[in-house]
């Protein structure tokens, strides 16, 4: 690959956008603003957007839609307000200047739904106002926070070894050339859970073998596709079995193994697993770790590698932190 994957794309400005300078209360030398006007409509697709109830919108920034020189290293110069000056409420999830990437959540009220709608994000302010994330979701039921904020990996509900992503992929299993294993298979989950789980028996003949179970994040035809997960807040699992587990975020492509991953210990009964950004490993080279803001906006596969036992069962897989256009293209 053929490049890093953009978080984002063009279409963010890609419908009533233009680059203003508006001009403050005093003068036009202190305090000039540089602005972008946004259309709701861009931003809010189909599957997002409610008729008659407020509903929050992200803005993704990139190379390719702002430049980040302008702006400094934290994002407090940027803020959000309607055309007539009044204030947003808005959430910075994620800013990296140097990466020249930024996720911003914005609430859209109910009049803001109407066809043609427009706002602004500003920068270069002396002192952005900016809301804490409870102005931004206010009164928005949580299955609606859940949809906008979550993508669901996988429940295995549906009879199928294809991932419930946007573009679907399959489960596999494989294993080092030390180790056996069956392959993945649909069955009751068990241990006391309801309904279907993802599994997989294996051996290991010795120490560093493995076995694993996998699914990219999207169908490839041939060529890996990269998704930009940087705004992750979390990876949650239900997983058991035996041995040790590693989770981990990949960038596979041909002649690349680079992860970002976090290690413990299986239980014969589920646990439900909570994997944050920081509880990943620090970049050390180990099994192609390089830490996770190295591979955040690149990542091609979910893994869940094991050893030192005989079997793995995974189910309910989501991700927190990205919606359902972060891992489509």
């Amino acid at each position: 690959m053929r490049g890093h994957a953009l978080l984002g794309t063009v279409l963010l400005f890609a419908i009533g956008c233009e680059n203003e300078r508006i001009a403050g209360n005093s003068s036009e030398t202190e305090n000039t603003l540089a602005a972008k006007t946004l259309s709701v409509d861009s931003l809010l697709p189909g599957w997002s957007r409610p008729q008659r109830s407020p509903t929050v919108a992200t803005i993704r920034l990139d190379s390719t839609n702002f430049d980040f020189s302008q702006v400094d290293s934290a994002g407090e110069e940027v803020a959000v307000q309607k055309l007539d000056s009044t204030p947003i409420p808005f959430e910075m999830v994620y800013w990296n200047k140097a990466a020249a990437l930024g996720r911003i959540e914005v609430r859209i009220d109910t009049q803001m739904l109407k066809t043609g709608s427009k706002f602004q994000l500003l920068w270069r302010q002396k002192a952005a106002v900016r809301s804490n994330p409870t102005a931004t979701w206010a009164a928005i039921p949580d299955s609606q926070k859940l949809a906008l904020k979550s993508v669901l990996v996988d429940d295995f509900e549906r009879g199928s070894l294809r991932n419930r992503l946007p573009d679907s992929a399959y489960w596999y299993a494989s294993s080092s050339g030390d180790a056996t294993n069956s392959a993945a298979t649909l069955a009751a989950a068990g241990a006391g859970r309801a309904g279907t789980a993802l599994r997989i028996g294996y051996t290991t003949k010795a120490a560093g073998a493995y076995a694993q179970i996998g699914t990219t994040l999207g169908a490839t035809g041939g060529t890996a596709k990269t998704y930009g997960l940087c705004s992750l807040d979390s990876l949650v699992v239900s997983v058991r079995g035996s041995g040790a587990l590693s989770i981990a975020f990949d960038y596979l492509v041909p002649s690349t193994d680079h992860k970002a991953w976090t290690h413990l210990t299986l239980d014969t009964a589920w646990r439900r697993v909570r994997i944050r950004p920081q509880d990943l490993d620090a970049a050390d080279g180990v099994g192609g770790n390089v830490g996770w803001d190295n591979v955040c906006n690149r990542v091609t596969n979910l893994s869940f590698i094991v050893s030192g036992g005989t079997q793995l069962w995974i189910d309910d897989i989501r991700f927190h932190g990205v919606n359902r256009d972060d891992l489509k293209r």
